[in-house]
């Protein structure tokens, strides 16, 4: 067979599937097809990335979008833009409990029982914020989320997922997070890993840019009452974020938030160890503990596995450039009272292919289904 006949061959088959993608129930029967054939064959990983993901990129095409169901009944339309959404349509599981990064899900729905207000930075299309949302609004009164996403189709998409989902109680903005108001923030890097740079001309047309806007101004100007949690996923700004926040987090126990955020090697040096990185120092000066997180980047079921974190100080960090989420609280019990498990000398990224010692859960795995 010639090249060209291969070709059209491939296009056939692609436009076949995106057919048929195009009928919901064809589409999630061989998604659920596919997901069990990846189960059962010889090397799944192999699989998944050799013949799963192709023929679910052509299942969705022309639907653009496949809707997924968690465990705890919240909706998502998932479309082909990100790593994470590509990780979840390839989740092992048809309902798992998370989109992306199982532990750190966890981790914040259990930091948001009992407070009244959280505020997401980053919030892309809601794989935090709606697991967030369905816990706070059984707080009694209910709790709010204040979801700030500057991309525009991700604020977008962020918005449908809240509506799908009948969520009333998430305030969306699209505006970006940073340590002074009002200055025009221009967007780079692609869906889920879009990060944010000041403008030098202040004039920058709305389509390229977004404005900024600080934590305290944003708290000062909407009169709330105590914010329990700040989450920030926002690709290299997390400090200029925190540092918009400071008379937040100057306050004392238990008034100040505790804090979710991510950290990464092109962004943060972390060459003397994380307890001497300018993020870290300025959260230590106003009495904040903090740890890493250990997680996987990706949707892996973790279900029965105690949440592992690191002392910012026994951090394993060797390795490629990479990045995960810091923990960071003034409650002194919180560990204890979430059942948070304290390891030491590991790295905080789950790796299935790399040292048990350093990437797997420390004393092994345990799955309570």
């Amino acid at each position: 067979m010639t090249d060209s006949a291969e070709t059209v061959d491939d296009d056939r088959l692609k436009k076949a599937l995106s057919d048929l993608g195009t009928n919901d129930v064809a589409r999630a029967s061989m998604m659920r097809l596919l997901r069990t054939l990846e189960a059962s064959s010889e090397t799944p990983s192999g699989f998944r990335e050799r013949v799963r993901w192709p023929l679910v990129e052509a299942l969705i095409g022309r639907s653009e979008t496949h809707r997924i169901r968690l465990r705890n009944g919240l909706l998502f339309d998932l479309g082909l833009d990100s790593r994470i959404e590509k990780a979840a349509l390839l989740s092992a599981e048809e309902h798992p409990d998370h989109l992306w990064e199982p532990q750190t899900t966890r981790l914040l729905i259990a930091l948001s029982a009992g407070a009244s207000q959280v505020v997401v930075g980053g919030a892309y299309i809601g794989d935090q914020v709606l697991p967030i949302a369905l816990q706070l609004r059984d707080e009694s009164p209910e709790g709010v989320v204040h979801a700030f996403e500057p991309m525009a189709i991700s604020h977008g998409r962020l918005l449908h997922n809240i509506s799908i989902n009948s969520l009333r109680n998430v305030h969306v903005h699209r505006r970006g997070l940073w340590d002074v108001d009002d200055v025009p923030l221009l967007l780079e890097g692609e869906p889920a890993l879009t990060g944010a740079v000041a403008s030098e001309n202040s004039l920058a047309p709305a389509d390229s840019a977004v404005l900024s806007i600080t934590i305290d101004s944003y708290v000062r100007q909407e009169n709330l009452n105590r914010v329990g949690l700040i989450m920030l996923d926002t690709e290299g700004g997390e400090e200029r974020a925190l540092r918009g926040a400071s008379r937040l987090l100057s306050l004392p126990f238990p008034s100040a938030p505790n804090l979710v955020f991510e950290v990464h090697r092109d962004h943060v040096d972390w060459t003397h160890g994380l307890e001497s990185t300018a993020v870290v120092t300025m959260l230590m000066k106003h009495g904040y503990r903090v740890f890493a997180v250990r997680d996987f980047h990706s949707n892996v079921a973790m279900h029965g596995q105690p949440i592992e974190v690191i002392p910012i100080d026994r951090v394993y960090l060797d390795g490629p450039p990479h990045g995960f989420n810091l923990l960071a609280t003034k409650d002194h019990g919180l560990v204890e009272r979430l059942g948070l498990k304290i390891v030491s000398d590991v790295s905080p990224k789950y790796l299935l292919d790399k040292d048990p010692a350093l990437h797997h859960p420390v004393g092994g795995w345990i799955d309570h289904r």
